[in-house]
């Protein structure tokens, strides 16, 4: 879009799409950009700010890129490019290398250098340069209002001096109203150049507006910039505690999870220990339920056994009283066996004495109950000594292999083998009624 002059709403005197190259280094890729020729500058902005642009009719005072036309030159390419580019050169004596962009068709590069070089004329030195003239021209024409005026004068005088050369007056009139034509031609002609001079300096007042509001706009992105950059920081920090946190409470998880591994491994001891405790603990209410019962038979028995002992004591006491009160030569054999007879009444009335005050059910609640105890210590020193004892285990179970095994303590006799006593030998009062 663009008019012969100057657009009064919106001051922009063309708008559309071109193709731009990167800035500043060298690359093939063109990027479609809308632009607008304002007041001096060629101001671009991405490709969708001309709906807005068309919807409004205001354009945006933050755009992507600003460059100045003041004193460019402004070319088209000659190189031949690919179908729908036709480059526009834009160079500067102040620009690093030069600006480069293209147009969909010939008649809009056509329009678009047009303007630009029109737009390019409009620099503070012309400014300077167009008041100088007008003050030229003003003084130029008060000069000639001087002149005019004294050369009126000088004809009026003349005329009043020379009435009677009427041809001469008219020749003169004729003259002043040529002057008085040209005066007003050069009254119109500084009226114009002050009225250039007048929307010149408008023109400047708002290029250098819209640079300081281009300022603050580029430092405001810059604080963005800075904000944004302090806060993918804070980020990435919290991110990396995130991480550290991660991984200890795996850590933490995996320790757990062994610790339960162990917890359970120690209950599986602990149950299959308990289910041999319970066992042994039936056992044993079996053996003495089994041993009472043996207990009451063996009591039965040594009564009995204490009855026929104290009989035959007796009888062995009568009788050996009889062969001493008769006076009868005994035989040494005869008295050796009775001898042997006393003291073997003797020793099975010790051992039933001794066999009664111990009986066999003591002694086996007594093991079992040590038996027990043992193995509760033994689990209880597994419970805190069981890290250590993993490591020392190896060790310990070389040494313990080549030792030889311990002999294991003979167990006393028990008394239920001596339940069933030996056969008596026969009373007196059994001879007699054998006799």
């Amino acid at each position: 879009m663009a008019d012969d002059e100057f657009d009064i709403d919106t001051k922009v005197q063309m708008s559309g799409l071109l193709l731009k190259k990167p800035f500043g280094h060298k690359a093939n890729k063109w990027q479609k950009r809308f632009f607008i020729i304002k007041e001096g500058f060629l101001l671009y902005y991405a490709e969708s700010e001309k709906k807005s642009f068309d919807r409004s009719g205001h354009f945006n005072i933050h755009p992507k890129g600003v460059i100045p036309l003041g004193g460019i030159t402004v070319k088209a390419s000659d190189e031949s490019l690919p179908q729908g580019k036709f480059e526009i050169i834009i160079c500067h004596k102040d620009f690093k290398g030069m600006i480069t962009l293209a147009a969909e068709s010939a008649a809009d590069r056509e329009q678009w250098l047009s303007v630009i070089n029109k737009s390019g004329k409009v620099t503070w030195k012309n400014a300077q340069l167009g008041e100088a003239m007008v003050q030229k021209l003003e003084d130029n024409s008060k000069k000639i209002a001087e002149e005019k005026q004294a050369y009126l004068e000088k004809l009026e005088a003349e005329a009043e001096a020379h009435k009677e050369e009427k041809g001469r007056k008219e020749e003169l009139e004729r003259m002043a109203e040529a002057l008085r034509a040209e005066k007003a031609e050069v009254e119109n002609a500084a009226k114009q150049l002050r009225e250039e001079k007048e929307f010149t300096l408008q023109e400047l007042d708002s290029s250098l507006q819209t640079m300081r509001e281009i300022e603050q706009a580029k430092e405001e992105l810059t604080k963005t910039t800075e904000q944004m950059a302090s806060q993918l920081e804070d980020v990435d920090m919290q991110r990396r505690q995130l991480d550290e946190e991660k991984q200890i409470a795996e850590e933490l998880l995996v320790e757990k999870e062994r610790r339960a591994r162990q917890l359970e491994e120690e209950r599986s001891k602990y149950d299959e220990t308990t289910s041999e405790l319970k066992m042994n603990l039936e056992a044993v209410a079996l053996e003495k339920q089994r041993t009472e019962h043996k207990l009451k038979q063996e009591k039965i028995s040594r009564v009995k056994t204490e009855k026929r002992l104290r009989v035959a004591e007796d009888s062995l006491r009568r009788l050996d009283k009889a062969l001493k009160d008769s006076g009868v030569s005994i035989d040494i054999q005869l008295e050796t066996d009775v001898s042997n007879l006393r003291k073997f009444f003797e020793e099975s009335i010790e051992e039933a004495r001794f066999e009664a005050e111990m009986p066999v059910i003591m002694r086996n609640a007594v093991t079992a109950q040590v038996d027990f105890k043992r193995q509760s210590r033994q689990i209880d020193d597994d419970v805190v000594v069981q890290p250590a004892a993993a490591a020392t285990a190896t060790a310990n179970g070389n040494t313990a292999a080549r030792e030889p095994p311990k002999p294991k303590p003979k167990k006393r006799q028990s008394t239920a083998s001596m339940s069933s006593p030996e056969p008596l030998p026969p009373t007196t009062e059994d001879v007699a009624s054998e006799s």
